[in-house]
């Protein structure tokens, strides 16, 4: 049985998928990760585990207290043959009272390979509950680093090595932070890695936190020390408390004597702060490089199916003649939206975009602009989408269903087009906040359910059976 570690709970409710993270039906919810260092010239990983203690089952034991066990399988396959294997269980701490678990548990390993290519295998199984499990795999490489950095560890806490164990590296005994997401609890991001090299040439170590959106150091949180050795342990804490919403690199940099860069590596993370305004700054983020005021002001007509009232009202008083006030418009509405991926989430809403524009434009007005084009904007593609293009007796129309939108559920779009090609009107759904013609739809009831349509369905008939 291997030892377990366990330490309070300072982990927030909002997972991202950023570590291999699992969680099934509400049962075992668990983080995994792995590192590369090497020593001696050998190469090894490390896997970090965590496992909170509330998604276990819990058996009482006979003095009285109550204790978890996982079932943990290693494997490393490469080309089909399982080269190593480790099976083992995890034990949670022994506890008087199941409804006070506020902790979590942590098992790291480490593994000696040969260099190559191989599949990690994790298998997790509730010892005390069979039937809940975990599987995930993954790719790896095992390589030498002859010249360069391990990976960076993040680090919960440490503490000078005194009898060397698992936990020990360069010196220290080393509690892994299992996440890459710091919330606003989290006031300092400690970090361990190594350097490697094949000279005792000096060079400056250089460590340092940058903005994912500006690529610059904040708060001159950048540390430095120089390094004439084979082999180099650093182990860094930097106070983040004052750091604001958003993405981040931990940076690391081996710099030779002519100021040049020869090593590098990173590390992201995300922060939470809700204590902090974030006080935007969008030089030099993708913003930047559209200075062109027409196509901002483009860029922000965009943005009418996604606005609040308040940034409608916004929008409507910009100075479009001032290109640092649109950049500054746009930059925020995507920020606030997403501040971890704020350029890709405008990348990935360009794209739907430019779909709807080709699919929904009749030739006069973009598709954007078109009543179809918003609501597919504002709330994705449909679940079913019903078109009658020539309808015998009445206008060409389109029933549109979404299995739920938000918390509503069962929600319908019908559009008619009784005007020129393909510019259909949003003539009534049952989406709240939306507007409609409630006498349209008795009209159409009214006419539409006879002797004649020979067979064709009409809107009511979608609308009440959508495909």
């Amino acid at each position: 049985m291997k030892n377990y570690l366990f330490t309070k709970s300072l982990f927030t409710c909002f997972y991202l998928l950023l570590f291999n993270t699992f969680s099934y039906a509400q049962q075992i919810d668990a983080r995994f990760d792995i590192a590369h260092f090497q020593s001696e010239n050998t190469p090894y990983i490390e896997t970090y585990l965590s496992v909170n203690g509330n998604g276990v089952s819990y058996l009482s034991k006979a003095n009285g207290t109550f204790q978890a066990q996982l079932d943990v399988v290693v494997e490393f396959v490469q080309d089909n043959n399982v080269i190593k294997v480790d099976k083992y269980n995890l034990s949670s701490p022994e506890i008087k009272d199941t409804s006070l678990i506020d902790f979590v548990f942590l098992d790291q390993q480490r593994y000696q390979l040969s260099e190559g290519d191989y599949t990690l295998r994790l298998n997790i199984t509730d010892f005390n509950k069979t039937e809940v499990e975990i599987k995930h795999e993954q790719a790896i490489t095992i390589k030498s680093i002859n010249n360069g950095f391990s990976d960076v560890q993040l680090v919960e806490s440490y503490s000078q090595t005194t009898e060397k164990n698992i936990l020990s590296k360069g010196g220290y005994d080393l509690v892994p932070f299992i996440s890459n997401l710091y919330n606003t609890a989290n006031t300092k991001l400690s970090c361990y890695f190594e350097y490697y090299s094949d000279t005792d040439e000096e060079v400056l170590i250089q460590s340092s936190i940058v903005s994912q959106s500006t690529q610059k150091i904040v708060n001159e949180l950048v540390k430095r020390k120089k390094c004439n050795s084979i082999f180099n342990a650093s182990l860094n804490t930097f106070p983040i408390e004052n750091l604001t919403t958003g993405t981040y690199y931990l940076k690391v940099e081996a710099i030779n004597r002519d100021n040049e860069v020869i090593h590098a590596q990173k590390r992201q993370f995300y922060k939470i702060n809700k204590n902090l305004k974030d006080e935007l700054v969008f030089e030099d983020t993708f913003i930047s490089l559209v200075d062109n005021k027409d196509t901002l002001k483009q860029y922000i007509e965009y943005l009418h199916p996604l606005q609040s009232s308040t940034e409608n009202i916004q929008t409507k008083n910009l100075d479009y003649e001032n290109v640092e006030m649109l950049q500054k418009y746009f930059y925020r509405f995507w920020h606030d939206r997403d501040p971890f991926n704020t350029e890709q989430s405008w990348k990935n809403y360009l794209h739907l975009v430019k779909l709807v524009n080709k699919e929904f434009t009749n030739g006069i007005i973009d598709g954007h602009l078109s009543d179809r084009g918003r609501i597919y904007l504002s709330y994705g593609s449909p679940n079913s989408r019903s078109q009658e293009i020539m309808p015998k007796g009445f206008q060409p129309f389109e029933v549109w269903h979404y299995y739920s939108i938000g918390n509503e559920r069962d929600i319908k779009f019908i559009f008619s087009n009784d005007r020129m090609p393909n510019e259909y009107r949003l003539v009534y759904t049952n989406k709240f906040g939306e507007i409609n013609d409630k006498d349209w739809l008795n009209r159409f009831e009214e006419n539409y359910y006879d002797d004649f349509d020979e067979g064709k369905k009409s809107p009511i008939d979608y609308y009440n059976n959508p495909n």
